[in-house]
């Protein structure tokens, strides 16, 4: 069977596929997607036998360039798809697999919390999943839903944790592993309490732990003070693929819980994932962890100071360590 996975959106949300995937191609069929040009990347190459590339129009906005749109619905419609699998809050998504001509489609909808989108969607699917559309309502891994979607089509009961069945979906090729930790720089969480000074901070206490580091990030300016003042190699704006390459070959990651976290978690990288503490903390981390990795999640408090921060999150990464040791 020919079977079009729908998922245009971030990097982290795209990677929740990976086992469902896995388990697709397991199962014999043949699996095609429908990616963004920010998530393209985020598999192998091998990974599916088509690739139908979707612009996103810039945030606020939501869907695709009507150009990108036309090309990426004119290929699906070629492939003669037999099933799709909406992984998407986005009506674009479903409705692209309307448009494609795809006889047997299966997406979520989210019952009384969201009556007039469930009821537009209803007509789109012929099988339909209820989730949750309250974050405070999710009760389990986001990987655990989407595996849902595939149900019907897999001989697996549940999604795999296997690193090594995951791995050959997010990278080309396995770099030899290194002794560097890879920090993710981001200011998303300067507010909690990770910011410019923390990760300096953390820089330092990995090398005096005897851990050679290595700072990523998309912002180069942040990347560049960050490495700069801790003396730590930086790499800003790398390619996806490159990316992916480093974390790959890291020996722990730490990042907050971002894009980072979720290519640790199917490529097996024990990773430290800092979260900010509000009142979906618990939940977020349930839903958001590393899946397929041995990890820590670590809830940052904005009033411990810097220097406490970056020891609570090297002792961290010692820890998971010592684990994967043991």
């Amino acid at each position: 069977m020919r079977v079009l996975l729908v998922r245009a959106d971030g990097i982290g949300d795209a990677l929740a596929c990976v086992p469902l995937v896995a388990a697709l191609r397991a199962a014999g069929h043949e699996v095609g997607a429908v990616l963004g040009t920010g998530n393209r990347d985020a598999f192998s190459t091998h990974a599916f036998a088509r690739v139908h590339v979707l612009e996103r129009i810039p945030w606020p906005l939501h869907g695709a360039t009507p150009e990108s749109a036309r090309v990426a619905l004119a290929e699906a419609k070629r492939a003669r798809y037999d099933a799709a699998l909406v992984a998407s809050e986005e009506m674009d998504a479903y409705r692209f697999a309307v448009d494609a001509c795809i006889p047997r489609r299966i997406g979520f909808v989210n019952g009384f919390e969201k009556p007039f989108k469930t009821a537009r969607v209803r007509g789109w699917l012929t099988r339909r999943i209820v989730r949750s559309a309250s974050a405070a309502r999710a009760r389990e891994h986001e990987v655990e839903t989407m595996f849902r979607l595939g149900t019907d089509l897999v001989g697996e009961s549940a999604p795999t944790r296997d690193a090594v069945r995951l791995r050959e979906l997010v990278l080309d090729d396995a770099p030899a592993p290194q002794r560097f930790v890879a920090l993710q720089a981001s200011p998303k969480l300067a507010g909690a309490g990770l910011d410019r000074a923390a990760y300096v901070a953390l820089a330092e206490a990995l090398v005096a732990h005897g851990r050679p580091v290595r700072v990523y990030g998309d912002d180069a300016g942040f990347v560049h003070d960050v490495a700069l003042a801790s003396g730590a190699r930086g790499f800003a704006a790398l390619s996806v693929r490159a990316w992916k390459a480093h974390l790959a070959a890291a020996s722990a990651v730490v990042t907050p819980d971002s894009g980072a976290a979720h290519v640790a978690g199917m490529l097996g990288v024990p990773c430290v994932d800092a979260f900010a503490p509000t009142r979906a903390t618990a939940r977020d981390v349930a839903r958001w962890h590393p899946w397929a990795a041995p990890y820590r999640a670590v809830v940052l408090d904005p009033a411990r100071e810097r220097r406490a921060t970056a020891e609570v999150l090297a002792g961290a990464v010692d820890e998971l360590l010592a684990g994967r040791r043991a």
